[in-house]
């Protein structure tokens, strides 16, 4: 364990226990989105459904310093993550909602209740116990502790309340609610669109390209990796679908602040945009490698390509896959720019749609546009005194 972060758990045991005399406030939510974030993920759309039937709950959002605070409603509380008025709201919070394992919040009191909704769906990668020989002992300890203090966690699919099964080291309650996050992609998106394409100051359509994190690669060796030439990409899926599109690139949260991208009127960076749905939800086209918004964005549209330059290099330096991208998917997978142009160029919408159905079948996807009501009802319940 890192000297900074050891000194942070003595710090979070000390004040645990003194504010462990302090009742548990039965009104009061405390949330942290992937370490004070900021406003999205799933607690996000759970908080908003919960407004509505429970618009006096009282909710604190854990952010760092580099969020921006008007992005949230005015009746979200804001505390510094890791602060000494963090660790009071969660040792006196009725519930907890989280998305990450190794977030350390003290030990949890009687009577308080742990939502874990996790940041990922269906995913490539082995996670957890599952990549075990990749994580550190320090992780590995925290993911196990955390698992000991959940009371549920949701799941969209058969697939992933298996895999919480099999490789969280969890045994709890696990409801198939699908992810309040893809509600989105039921709603009304033409607010979305618009507001997204204010944002970036775009006209015509939106392709997005998600590439994942690379451990085994620098941030800058990651930055010359992602680079695409995005003239070619907007000109081909013209050609292929005669509309006009900007092409977004949106790096991994872990090197975001340091992506920086030479942007021109074809390609924009969509790396500080904080919501990571609603540009799925804006986009009309989605490339990625090995990122789990594939299994999001295909509820709304199977125009999907992978395209990964290094996977051979992945494959032997990174976590080993779950999903055979070239397998097990039915989407195009490229290795190279020259077979994502012919990929886009071959592309067979029927097809396709066809192929994405039997997958969401066999997967037993249950995202239906209602998991963020669904938690709400069973997290205000919780509220109220009855057990969930």
């Amino acid at each position: 364990m890192g000297l900074k972060k050891f000194f942070i758990k003595i710090r979070w045991d000390l004040f645990n226990v003194c504010f462990r005399w302090v009742p548990i406030n039965k009104n009061k939510i405390v949330i942290d989105n992937f370490f004070g974030k900021g406003y999205g993920g799933n607690p996000k759309y759970i908080v908003e459904k919960m407004f509505i039937e429970n618009p006096n709950v009282d909710v604190i959002w854990v952010i760092n310093n580099t969020v921006d605070k008007t992005l949230f409603p005015p009746q979200v509380k804001l505390v510094k993550f890791n602060s000494i008025r963090a660790i009071f709201e969660f040792s006196t919070a009725h519930i907890w909602i989280d998305n990450v394992k190794n977030n350390y919040k003290g030990k949890k009191r009687k009577g308080q209740f742990y939502i874990q909704t996790w940041h990922g769906g269906i995913g490539f990668k082995k996670v957890e116990k599952e990549s075990i020989e990749t994580l550190s002992k320090e992780y590995i300890k925290e993911s196990k502790y955390d698992s000991k203090q959940i009371d549920l966690m949701i799941s969209n699919s058969r697939w992933v309340s298996k895999n919480y099964r099999d490789n969280f080291w969890y045994n709890g309650k696990i409801l198939e609610t699908g992810l309040p996050r893809n509600d989105i992609f039921f709603m009304n998106s033409n607010n979305i669109k618009n507001k997204v394409k204010k944002f970036f100051r775009v006209n015509g359509d939106i392709v997005l390209y998600a590439p994942t994190f690379r451990n085994y690669l620098s941030i800058d060796s990651q930055v010359e990796l992602f680079k695409i030439n995005g003239e070619k990409i907007v000109e081909e899926l013209y050609k292929k679908f005669g509309k006009k599109y900007t092409l977004i690139i949106r790096a991994h949260p872990n090197i975001a602040k340091d992506f920086n991208l030479k942007e021109n009127q074809f390609l924009k960076n969509g790396s500080d945009y904080p919501d990571m749905q609603e540009l799925l939800v804006a986009s009309d086209v989605l490339i990625t490698d090995f990122s789990s918004s594939v299994f999001d964005f295909m509820l709304k549209s199977s125009r999907i390509f992978l395209f990964a330059k290094d996977y051979r290099d992945y494959i032997e330096n990174e976590r080993e896959m779950k999903i055979n991208p070239q397998k097990d998917l039915p989407f195009s997978f490229a290795t190279s720019e020259k077979k994502l142009l012919n990929d886009i160029n071959n592309f067979n919408q029927k097809e396709m749609d066809r192929k994405v159905e039997m997958f969401n079948n066999k997967m037993g996807i249950k995202d239906d546009g209602k998991s963020s009501q669904r938690v709400a009802n069973l997290l205000n319940k919780e509220l109220k005194g009855s057990n969930v």
